[in-house]
């Protein structure tokens, strides 16, 4: 197998490392206000105000966790640096371009397998089960 040094030179491997630090260090400094998720019920002066509330919430949370995702995501990077395998497709083992990583840091696939995966998540879109009914989504839409 390859290491990303065939592919890369030091001075790109340092700025992407430093993107992907910067990116990590954003993440991990932001506050958090833990009194945005209690409730005072001097807040709740009517159902709309507490679905707002509530539904702002729910969204602070989901933001959260997106956030904790791709800091994993980050850690996953810096570590295939360390091991030399940083810039490798995870499909094709072909090399993932420097604008590419960039771009986007954490990628994991070249731009010509990401493509072709996301063309087959497309095609399937239809023809995948429903979890929860055991029916196609055309067969739930009457297609």
């Amino acid at each position: 197998m390859e290491t990303i040094n065939d592919f890369h030179s030091e001075t790109e491997l340092a700025e992407l490392k430093n993107i992907l630090l910067a990116e990590k260090e954003r993440i991990m400094n932001k506050q958090i206000d833990e009194t945005q998720y209690c409730l005072d019920q001097n807040e709740l002066s009517d159902l709309v105000d507490e679905a707002s509330i509530n539904l702002q919430t729910q969204q602070n949370i989901r933001f959260k966790n997106r956030e904790n995702f791709y800091v994993k995501k980050v850690n996953k990077a810096l570590d295939k640096m360390k091991r030399g395998t940083f810039g490798l497709c995870e499909e094709c083992d072909g090399e993932i371009s420097f604008e590419r990583l960039v771009a986007r840091p954490v990628a994991e696939m070249c731009i010509g397998c990401k493509e072709e995966s996301e063309m087959a998540e497309n095609s399937n879109f239809f023809q995948k089960k429903s979890k929860s009914l055991g029916k196609t989504m055309q067969e739930i839409g009457g297609r």
